[in-house]
């Protein structure tokens, strides 16, 4: 009997070798899903605070490598344009024609008055590229990652991720400063598959430090195919 049940425990510990996955597997998948060639998105975004609810229509355009331009197309700011270039910021105003560059811990400014940060969203979101890796626990649906930044320019030094098996998607994401104070959460939802990649079409982002309030993102239109030009992405382009 003592033999059976060693054989049947050294059995039991090479299949689940054989299925168990590792976190930089787990990673790699992540930011396969994640990341896009280019993508166009038109979005609504929903401000919920202490004065009420306000709402921002934006559409961006964003590449592999990072550039991002973000355009309000309906609301309270509507012309205003944020264009992301490697670690800066610049922020068009038309009522003033002028242009404003953020850089550092300006990125973790709030965009617009939302929950959102600057660097929420336009960012490089590739884990593997800004951050070192734990998997801290998993169930049958989902894998908790914990990250570590590489580098202390990382808006975030610690990210608690939970990311679905099945898709891949962070569902949840708790983002930590260096001494580990909580100062935002996100969760998401109502995930689709757009050609080979699984998005969530729904956001929601409460900041910590404030007393009160949310901000959901809804994602109304997506485009993963089309090829962007690098002018869209220039100082040049903010004014027109």
């Amino acid at each position: 009997m003592k033999k059976k049940l060693i054989i049947f425990t050294l059995m039991a510990i090479v299949s689940f070798n054989l299925f168990a996955i590792d976190v930089n597997t787990i990673v790699k998948n992540y930011d396969n899903n994640s990341v896009f060639e280019t993508s166009i998105v038109e979005s609504l975004i929903v401000i919920k605070d202490s004065l009420g609810t306000s709402k921002q229509n934006i559409k961006s355009w964003s590449t592999k490598d990072g550039k991002t331009l973000i355009e309000i197309t309906d609301g309270p700011d509507q012309g205003q344009k944020v264009l992301r270039l490697n670690s800066s910021i610049f922020l068009y105003y038309p009522e003033a024609n002028q242009i404003i560059r953020l850089q550092g811990s300006a990125l973790k400014d709030s965009f617009m008055g939302s929950d959102f940060s600057y660097e929420d969203l336009s960012g490089d979101d590739s884990i593997i590229n800004n951050y070192n890796a734990t998997l801290m626990s998993e169930d049958n649906s989902s894998y908790i990652v914990k990250l570590q930044a590489k580098s202390r320019k990382e808006p975030y030094q610690t990210q608690i991720l939970t990311i679905e098996k099945i898709t891949f998607v962070c569902t949840k994401a708790t983002l930590m400063s260096a001494s580990g104070k909580e100062l935002r959460k996100m969760e998401s939802s109502d995930i689709r598959k757009v050609d080979d990649k699984y998005v969530a079409f729904k956001v929601e982002m409460v900041d910590l430090l404030k007393r009160q309030g949310s901000t959901t993102l809804i994602i109304e239109s997506l485009d993963l195919q089309t090829p962007l030009d690098d002018y869209l992405f220039s100082t040049d382009n903010l004014s027109w």
